[in-house]
């Protein structure tokens, strides 16, 4: 009897906090980015092509993650201000598991840097505008191989 009432709590415990975590997501942690925002929103069946050419930031987040939302609008502004240098792709982890675990995901936020296909750099956790935009001006320096 103990067992099923301290079994009874802790799923009444756990409903709550799962309950609560999904209350008063904010715009930018939405699957889609709101607005006309130059990011795009990569899936398992675009994930190839739209990282084949140039350079590309790949952000690999979550709804529920505090520092992928803190991410999301210093992204936005750099896929603004740097479009013609750096394209900016966004794979909710949650939507896409197998397929971020295939691509050695381990952390949140993770930004993968591809340059014309190949993956040349990640950046785990969060970061600086100013880090990002380092990372743009030494990759877009780099010719590719």
């Amino acid at each position: 009897m103990k067992n099923r009432i301290l079994f009874s709590i802790l799923s009444i415990a756990l409903l709550g906090i799962f309950t609560l975590t999904s209350i008063d997501v904010s715009a930018e942690a939405k699957d889609e980015p709101k607005g006309k925002s130059p990011v795009v929103t990569l899936s398992a069946s675009n994930y190839e092509s739209e990282t084949s050419k140039g350079l590309v930031f790949v952000d690999f987040w979550a709804a529920w993650c505090g520092p992928c939302r803190r991410m999301a609008p210093i992204l936005d502004e750099i896929a603004t201000e740097y479009k013609d240098s750096v394209k900016i792709g966004k794979v909710n982890v949650d939507n896409y598991k197998k397929f971020s675990i295939d691509k050695g995901i381990q952390a949140l936020p993770t930004i993968v840097v591809y340059k014309d296909g190949k993956e040349v750099d990640r950046i785990m956790g969060l970061v600086s505008k100013e880090k990002l935009v380092e990372v743009i001006k030494e990759y877009s320096a780099k010719k590719a191989n």
